[in-house]
């Protein structure tokens, strides 16, 4: 749970090097390697498999952008360090993990390092819950299935300050992940719950919650239109704009069309 391997990719020797020795200063992190060719990014990620991901933006033969675009939801935590700042929507889009602009300090970089590490922690939680889910359901193939109205979660029980409230699913707006948490907008406001969220997305019903990238799950029922001007967007019924991830776009689109009609 507490072992990480990290891939640092930059064109630049001297600064690679260095940010590669800082990581190497965590105990947590098992090992790093380096790449200096963005052509050759995609071999290390498939022979190397890190979980981790740091990432330049500005290289000469591939755009960090376009790297991680090709990158899906399972894939390494993603970090940008770069030093130009008009690349952090796009780097939102893509669901990257942090965005360091260089020049950093030593603790700038750590900060970035252990939001990637509860990043990867949550989805081994995620895959661990999944797991459990998987055999559960095994043990008790025999029994009769419940019905759809019960199958999934239908309401979320809520701390609001000494008050506890119950949430209807039908009042989730969007629902987005906050390292071990996940931050629910809702009719009735923004709720922060302690679930990792791919945990929550196995307890939703997919007839109206849909997965539209790694760190956010969207109601089905509060999409008012599908934005494709820069990249594939959902505006909701609360004026949230959701980008959609590459990986998933199809699958959304075409979930959601017909409810646009």
């Amino acid at each position: 749970m507490n072992s990480f391997r990290v891939l640092v990719v930059d064109d630049e020797p001297l600064a690679r090097s260095m940010l590669a020795t800082l990581i190497r200063e965590d105990a947590d992190v098992a090992a790093v390697q380096e790449c200096g060719e963005a052509g050759l990014v995609r071999e290390k990620l498939a022979t190397f498999q890190p979980h981790i991901l740091f990432l330049d933006i500005e290289m000469p033969e591939i755009g960090g952008i376009q790297i991680a675009e090709g990158i899906d939801d399972a894939g390494p935590a993603i970090v940008f360090v770069t030093a130009y700042g008009q690349y952090a929507t796009r780097a939102f889009d893509v669901s990257a993990v942090d965005y360091v602009l260089k020049p950093f300090s030593d603790a700038r970089l750590f900060e970035a390092l252990e939001r990637a590490k509860r990043r990867v922690r949550e989805r081994r939680l995620g895959e661990l819950a999944s797991e459990v889910a998987s055999l559960s359901a095994e043990l008790n193939a025999e029994k009769p299935l419940p019905s759809d109205a019960t199958r999934y979660l239908q309401r979320l029980a809520l701390k609001v300050g000494d008050k506890a409230i119950v949430l209807k699913t039908s009042e989730i707006v969007w629902i987005e992940a906050e390292d071990y948490y996940v931050l629910v907008h809702s009719t009735r406001g923004r709720h922060l719950v302690r679930i990792p969220l791919t945990s929550l997305e196995e307890q939703l019903d997919p007839r109206h919650f849909v997965r539209v990238h790694r760190a956010a799950i969207v109601n089905m029922d509060a999409v008012q239109e599908i934005d494709s001007a820069d990249g594939t967007a959902l505006k909701l019924s609360d004026g949230s704009r959701v980008p959609v991830s590459r990986s998933r776009r199809k699958r959304v689109e075409d979930t959601l069309a017909p409810r646009l009609r």
